[in-house]
C-alpha cells in the first residue's frame, strides 16, 4: 500500500529541516570541546537539550488535542528553531550553545507529538510500518546531507559559518510547511491526562521505554568515541554521514517489514541491536572496529525509530492521540538528563568502557523485561 501524499509532505519537510540540524550536531560537541568544556559538561547540554525537546512534546500534544488542530503546531515547531541560529554562531561559552540547544529543542517538542498523531490519523494501521519507516527514511536522508555538507564547507567557512549556513534549509522547510492543509476538528474539552485511563498496553510500553531510555546516552558520545579512538574532525563528520545514509536507506524496508512480522518483533531487535552497539563501543579499541559497530547502530536506529512509533500509536486512544503519544515522548525526555548525566559522569570517572558497558547492561535488561511482556498486545501490533 502506497502511503498518503500527507507522509511525503512531512517527509520532504524533515527532510530540510534535518538538514539544517545536522550540519550543526556532529560538530556541536568538537565546539563545546573548543570552549573548554568537558565531558560532563557535553552531557549535561545534551541531557538538557533533549529533555526540553521532551517536556514540550506533551504541551504541543495536548494543546493540539484539545484545539482540534495539527497545523499551528508544525508551523511554529518548525519555524521558531530557525530563528536560533545566530545564538549558536555567536556563542563565545558553554553556556550560550545550551540556551540555543533549549530553544531549538522546544521547537521540536512542540512540533513532534501533532505531526505523529497527524500522521497516525491519516494511515491505515496496516501500513504505520511503511509511512512511519518512510518519514523517518526521508527525515534521515536529510541527516545524511547535513553532516556530508559540513564536511564540505567546513575547511572554507569553519564552524561558525556552518552553523550560519544552515539557517538555510531550516528556512526552506518552513516554507514547505505553508502546503500543508487540514481539516480541523472543533476545539474540545479534555478531561484531565491520566495514565490510568490510557490502557494496560501503554503503561506496560511505557515502563520498558523508561529502563530503556536509562541506557541511551547523546550521539554525541558516539562520535567523541570516534575522535578518541583516532579519527580527525573531518571524519567523525564523514562517519556520521555513514550512519545517517545507512539509517536513510533502511528505515523504509525495515517498516515494511514490521508491517508483515508484527511491529513488536521488529522493536525487540532494535533493543538487542543497540545493546550489541554499546558492548562494541565498550570494547573497541581501534578506529575500524568502532566503525563496524556505528554500522550496527544506524541498523538499530532504522528498525527502532520506525516501529516504535508506529507500535505507540497502536497503544494509544483514539481522541487523546496526540496528548498520549507527547506524554510518552515527554517522560522519556526527563529520563534522558539523568541519562546522559550518568553517562558523561562515568565516561570521565571511570572511562568511556565503562559508560558503554552500563548502557549495554540496561539495554539488555529492557530487551527481557520487553519480551516477557507479551500478555497484552494491541490490534494491529504484532
Amino acid at each position: 500500500m502506497r502511503p498518503p501524499p500527507l507522509v511525503y509532505l512531512l517527509g520532504a519537510v524533515s527532510f530540510l529541516m534535518d538538514v539544517a540540524s545536522e550540519m550543526v550536531y556532529p560538530l556541536l560537541p568538537l565546539f563545546l570541546g573548543s570552549l573548554g568544556a568537558g565531558a560532563g559538561v557535553i552531557g549535561l547540554v545534551e541531557g538538557v537539550a533533549e529533555a526540553t525537546a521532551s517536556l514540550f512534546k506533551v504541551v504541543g500534544g495536548r494543546l493540539s488535542d484539545r484545539l482540534g488542530r495539527r497545523r499551528p503546531f508544525l508551523l511554529l515547531g518548525y519555524g521558531l528553531p530557525a530563528l536560533f541560529r545566530p545564538i549558536l554562531a555567536l556563542a563565545t561559552s558553554p553556556w550560550q550553545v545550551l540556551l540555543y540547544r533549549f530553544l531549538d529543542r522546544t521547537g521540536k517538542g512542540l512540533r513532534t507529538a501533532p505531526r505523529d498523531a497527524l500522521l497516525a490519523e491519516n494511515v491505515p494501521r496496516e501500513a504505520l510500518g511503511r509511512a512511519y519507516g518512510l518519514h523517518r527514511g526521508l527525515d534521515t536522508l536529510g541527516a545524511t546531507l547535513g553532516p556530508l555538507l559540513a564536511f564540505l564547507l567546513l575547511p572554507a567557512v569553519g564552524m561558525r559559518g556552518v552553523f550560519w549556513l544552515s539557517a538555510i534549509p531550516a528556512f526552506l522547510a518552513s516554507l514547505l510547511l505553508l502546503r500543508l492543509r487540514e481539516a480541523p476538528s472543533p476545539p474540545k474539552a479534555l478531561p484531565p491526562l491520566r495514565l490510568a485511563r490510557m490502557g494496560p498496553g501503554y503503561r506496560r510500553f511505557l515502563l520498558v521505554s523508561g529502563l530503556f531510555t536509562l541506557a541511551l546516552s547523546s550521539n554525541a558520545f558516539l562520535l567523541l568515541r570516534l575522535e578518541d579512538l583516532g579519527l580527525s574532525e573531518g571524519q567523525v563528520t564523514l562517519a556520521y554521514t555513514l550512519y545517517n545514509l545507512a539509517y536513510a536507506l533502511l528505515a523504509y524496508p525495515l517498516g515494511s517489514l514490521a508491517d508483515r512480522v508484527g511491529l513488536r518483533r521488529v522493536v525487540a531487535l532494535g533493543y538487542g541491536l543497540y545493546a550489541l552497539t554499546y558492548l562494541g563501543f565498550a570494547l573497541a579499541t581501534s578506529a575500524p572496529l568502532a566503525l563496524a559497530f556505528l554500522l550496527v547502530y544506524a541498523l538499530y536506529s532504522a528498525a527502532f525509530e520506525g516501529a516504535s512509533r508506529a507500535y505507540l500509536a497502536t497503544l494509544v486512544p483514539e481522541g487523546e492521540k496526540a496528548s498520549a503519544i507527547g506524554l510518552y515522548h515527554t517522560l522519556m525526555g526527563l529520563l534522558l538528563l539523568p541519562a546522559s548525566l550518568l553517562f558523561g559522569l562515568l565516561w570521565q570517572a571511570l572511562g568511556p568502557g565503562w559508560a558503554f558497558g552500563v548502557g549495554a547492561g540496561l539495554a539488555l535488561l529492557a530487551l527481557l523485561l520487553f519480551l516477557v511482556d507479551g500478555r497484552v498486545r494491541p490490534p494491529y501490533a504484532g
